[in-house]
């Protein structure tokens, strides 16, 4: 059995590939979609801030195929963003994006001004350029398991989506 390997994909990469079917987020034993629209509000801010995201758990077919055994949920949500057309809700608390903004003087050079960016009720489509960028360039990591089959796969699920979700009491000490 391989040690698991890192391997590091830009957004745009990252999310390519799972439109391609490169990477997969449907394996037999994967739960369907069940985030809130909080939630995934709060993973693009994280994107678009350049803020942490824990990496991706990838399990490796011999054939190369790669199938997400944790991290499904962002995966989706993140697709749905660059893909889908999902439009940030107004119930977002933090939802002005501060960003440099490129821009020429009078004399054609190009300067670089601080700039904000109010994110509710827009899609992908509506953000300035720069913000765009910056979310295609943002940093996915990934852990691949290698040598996986279907039931190595479903395995490997299980294990890292054994766990207990924050009660309410936990999660209203959070704000």
């Amino acid at each position: 059995m391989n040690k698991p390997r890192k391997q590091t994909y830009t957004m745009d990469m990252y999310l390519n590939k799972i439109k391609d079917q490169d990477i997969r987020n449907d394996a037999e034993t994967q739960r369907q979609f069940v985030w809130s629209n909080e939630q995934v509000n709060e993973l693009i801010v994280t994107v678009l801030t350049e803020d942490y995201i824990p990496p991706i758990i990838l399990g490796e077919e011999n054939s190369s195929q790669l199938w997400i055994v944790d991290g499904g949920q962002r995966s989706a949500s993140l697709k749905k963003f660059r893909f889908g057309n999902y439009k940030i809700t107004s119930a977002i608390e933090d939802s002005v994006i501060p960003y440099k903004k490129k821009n020429r003087d009078e004399n054609g050079k190009i300067i670089w001004e601080d700039a904000e960016f109010d994110i509710k009720n827009k899609t992908y489509d509506k953000l300035p350029e720069e913000l765009k960028k910056k979310f295609n360039e943002y940093q996915i990591e990934t852990v691949i398991h290698e040598d996986c089959d279907a039931r190595r796969i479903a395995k490997l699920i299980k294990r890292y989506n054994n766990h207990t979700s924050m009660n309410t009491n936990q999660k209203a000490f959070t704000y």
